[in-house]
């Protein structure tokens, strides 16, 4: 073990020279999943202040003193609409749904007719949309409660029109609902642990035969396995490092959201930290691995960038293979790497239970996996054409 240490210390220290890019890579862990998460508790609270204000627009509102008497007894607060009102919905620059009042309103209610009420809106809007649904559902009110009206006024029941009574029956916790939102913790963390071995396992493998150092290194009177788990423990400590701060990154954004109902809908707190932890290292040390053995496969720095990316590529598309099937936390999942990983962090951020082969399994594999690709990376550096292949 002691010529594994030699070898670590050697790695870390050249891993250590390269401050630029571990600057960036480490400022990107922690400031841009944290920032995105509060940037977007942000956005949410916005709707959520748009919403409660229930601002509705009307034009031609003098025309109607029955729908603005109807608004106003539902809470809501009339304005009125600007001359431009389409340019404006269009351009962005008003956030409502307008509802456009026809001139002859009230003369075609009391005589029964139907009347065509325009509600005018851009759908691609995203921060408008709760204001819109607010506008809609709140005319809809008033539709059925002159429809029920003019049923009293024939004498016939009002129960005629509501055979069913719908009752709402929402199975998903408040805590599943906030999972929603922090989905971007366990994403970003797997990404991460890809982003940390990048770099440096590149430069252990592939940098040292172009620099022309892996030779002489060879030559040293150390066995090839020694050489590999040293390199590889540093890769994988420089993985894990980028993973814990991008959790405590987050851990310390949540402490920013000011919002009370986002707060007590998202919850990561130091249990899921703990979990996440668990999670997350053996799935370091396996990305670490591969990388390594990506790199050290690749003949040049350039091919072995082009592998790492195509395995970053496939840990960014596994855990949303989820998303298109039906079933969800299928128990075949926990045997595919950042599928299983992914799968159980939104499971504790749902609140559901997590059992003991939930987190030993994915970790199992995860280090087996790990196994097999640094016995697979010594067997290259066994091979001249590895080796020189310059």
């Amino acid at each position: 073990m002691s010529t594994v240490a030699v070898v670590f210390r050697k790695e870390l220290k050249d891993a250590l020279r390269d401050r630029r890019t571990w600057l960036i890579v480490l400022v990107t862990s922690i400031l841009v999943g944290p920032l995105t998460l509060i940037l977007l508790s942000k956005f949410i609270s916005g709707l959520e202040e748009d919403a409660a204000k229930r601002e509705v627009y009307v034009a031609n509102a003098s025309a109607a003193p029955t729908l603005v008497n109807f608004l106003q007894r539902a809470g809501a607060t009339v304005k009125d609409a600007p001359g431009d009102y389409e340019a404006q919905i269009k351009s962005g620059r008003l956030q409502n749904a307008v509802i456009v009042v026809p001139a002859n309103f009230e003369a075609r209610l009391e005589a029964g007719e139907t009347i065509r009420l325009q509600v005018m809106f851009d759908e691609t809007a995203t921060r408008a949309q709760p204001a819109t649904r607010a506008t809609l559902a709140t005319v809809r009110g008033l539709t059925r409660e002159l429809g029920l009206q003019r049923l009293l006024t024939r004498g016939v029941s009002p129960q005629v029109m509501a055979p069913l009574d719908i009752e709402e029956v929402n199975l998903a916790s408040s805590q599943a609902r906030g999972a929603q939102l922090l989905f971007l913790i366990p994403w970003l963390a797997l990404l991460g642990s890809v982003a940390g071995a990048i770099s440096v396992a590149i430069d252990v493998t592939a940098g040292e035969r172009e620099r022309g150092s892996l030779e002489p290194l060879l030559m040293n009177p150390i066995s090839t396995a020694a050489l590999v788990l040293g390199k590889w423990s540093v890769v994988a400590l420089c993985s894990a490092t980028v993973v814990l701060l991008t959790l405590i990154g987050f851990q310390a954004a949540m402490q920013f959201i000011r919002s009370e109902n986002l707060s007590a809908l998202m919850q990561f707190g130091l249990d899921e930290f703990a979990l996440f932890v668990v999670m997350l290292l053996p799935f370091s040390a396996m990305i670490a691995s591969l990388n390594m053995l990506a790199a050290t496969y690749g003949r040049s720095h350039k091919e072995a960038q082009t592998y790492a990316t195509y395995l970053a590529m496939l840990v960014n598309f596994a855990p949303i293979v989820p998303l298109f099937i039906s079933i969800r936390d299928a128990a075949w999942q926990l045997f595919v790497p950042a599928m299983a990983q992914q799968s159980v962090m939104m499971r504790a951020l749902r609140g559901e239970t997590v059992s003991a082969v939930d987190i030993l399994l994915p970790g199992a594999i995860a280090l087996a996996i790990t196994a097999l690709a640094l016995a697979g990376q010594a067997g290259l550096l066994r091979n001249e054409r590895i080796i020189f292949s310059r």
